[in-house]
């Protein structure tokens, strides 16, 4: 007979064995574990419950006690009467998941369910509810699938490892080495599926816990190399610490590489096999023209046509380096420059009697001042001042002076090529140093429009800036600043 601690059955008689004093001591164990607890008879009718059941259901005890399963939990007797046959036949039924809804419209519960055999008096029912727990362990396991579904997509594969030991890899990374069956390769060496050449240094990136980016180039399933960059960091898999890697394919930043190292190779065997090729029949036609020209016997007639051939030479040569220069500057973005101890004042005096002897008219005028020495490139510093030079013999009047001025101070030097009586119109001032651009006011000199492109780009390439400046008062003045590589020097220029 059920003891009297229990709900009773309507009639039940207490049991004398049991003080009537030792009832809520009773009670308060059998409600602090943390389960429901039941006594089912063999009839599967409910004899007790504790009031933890009873707040699980959410029924009073008094509307659960005494009724038959199917009565009292509607919901929950199918899967719970498997369950009771067992424990009545004998057997002790531990832990197990079953769900189901408590009364008559209740919440889905999913309940962790033990019985035991409990002699004549029926079956002992504990009841643990694991809805908040199983809720959890899927948020967490559909955490891991978002983190690595994440991860999947910022990377072209991942995996983590022990010691070099493969525990888990992504379908991502399984596929780039040719497995599509990932299994295949957990327990094996990391080192099994690097290029030979790459193992030591890989060894040692792991052994050290590098967390840098690294490169190096992995082993296909078909013996195929594939470059690839790794980043390793420290993490935690089935609750021990290892270590995580990501894996990105950079075999198309690497094809690109090379084919751009060879296309800089072909540009720079061309330019310079162009350069080589014009040079030679061009300095051989300037000599002859020198020699015609100094020709004791050379008829009158022909001494105009001869200096029209050394002048037309001296044009070819000039575009021919401008178009090689404009070749440079567009596929190297910039030109190259070789910098060496220079002094500007000494390189202005040779552009401005060259443009003397070529305009014995004209009103020339160098003006120098302050430390005009640093290391610069000389020869492109040459062909800068002489195109500014030559720019505004062409387009001021003849009447006008061109001023060649270079300031020096102690972070750089300033150089000025000014025109007071040449006007650059407004809306041309923003796209003077463009190529191409305004063909119909370039010099003989400059047929193609690229002197100013190519003036500019020499500035850039020395860390310097262009700019001009025109006005009807002051007339056109170009401005080149020109930074020191070394600093300033010792003596004044």
């Amino acid at each position: 007979m059920p003891q009297p601690v229990f709900q009773r059955l309507p009639g039940a008689l207490p049991s004398p064995g049991v003080p009537e004093e030792t009832l809520p001591f009773l009670g308060a164990l059998l409600n602090a574990p943390g389960w429901g607890v039941a006594l089912v008879d063999g009839d599967s009718r409910l004899v007790w419950m504790n009031d933890l059941l009873g707040a699980l259901c959410g029924r009073p005890s008094g509307l659960c006690v005494g009724r038959y399963l199917s009565e009292a939990w509607p919901g929950l007797a199918p899967p719970l009467s498997p369950l009771l046959a067992r424990a009545l036949s004998g057997e002790r039924v531990a832990e197990e998941l079953v769900s189901g809804r408590f009364g008559e419209v209740g919440t889905l519960r999913h309940l962790t369910v033990s019985a035991m055999p409990a002699g004549s008096a029926g079956v002992l029912l504990l009841v643990r509810d694991s809805s908040a727990r199983l809720r959890e362990e899927a948020a967490l396991r559909a955490s891991e699938e978002h983190m690595r579904s994440i991860v999947e997509i910022s990377c072209d594969g991942y995996f983590f490892h022990d010691r070099g030991q493969f525990l888990e890899i992504s379908p991502g990374l399984g596929r780039l080495l040719g497995y599509y069956e990932t299994a295949e390769l957990i327990g094996r060496n990391i080192l099994d599926c690097v290029a030979p050449e790459f193992r030591a240094p890989a060894r040692d990136v792991m052994e050290r816990g590098v967390e840098a980016p690294y490169e190096l180039a992995v082993l296909h399933r078909d013996g195929r190399r594939i470059p690839v960059e790794v980043m390793g960091r420290s993490a935690t898999f089935q609750g021990r610490a290892v270590r995580m890697g990501a894996v990105w394919d950079v075999s198309i930043r690497k094809a690109a590489e090379e084919r751009l190292m060879r296309m800089e190779h072909f540009r720079d065997q061309f330019l310079d096999a162009a350069g080589d090729g014009f040079k030679g029949p061009l300095q051989t036609l300037q000599c002859d023209v020198l020699a015609l020209q100094h020709a004791p016997a050379m008829p009158e007639a022909l001494t105009e046509q001869v200096g029209r051939v050394g002048h037309g030479v001296r044009r070819v040569e000039r575009l021919i380096r401008q178009l090689l220069d404009f070749t440079r500057a567009r596929l190297s973005n910039g030109l190259p420059v070789h910098p060496a101890p220079v002094h500007l004042g000494q390189l202005a005096e040779r552009v401005m009697a060259d443009r003397q002897r070529a305009h014995p008219g004209r009103d020339l005028r160098l003006v120098t001042s302050g430390d005009l020495k640093g290391t610069w490139d000389s020869e492109r510093l040459f062909q800068l001042m002489d195109s500014l030079v030559g720019n505004a013999l062409h387009h001021g009047p003849v009447s006008s002076s061109v001023v060649l001025q270079l300031t020096g101070r102690f972070d750089g030097v300033t150089v000025q090529v000014h025109d007071p009586d040449c006007r650059v119109p407004p809306e041309y001032q923003g796209t003077l140093f463009e190529p191409f651009k305004h063909r119909a006011l370039c010099s003989a000199d400059d047929g193609l429009g690229l002197s100013l492109f190519i003036v500019r780009q020499i500035a850039l390439a020395h860390g310097g800036r262009i700019s001009v400046e025109s006005g009807a008062a002051d007339g056109t003045r170009f401005v080149v600043w020109l930074p020191r590589e070394d600093g300033p020097s010792v003596s004044g220029g």
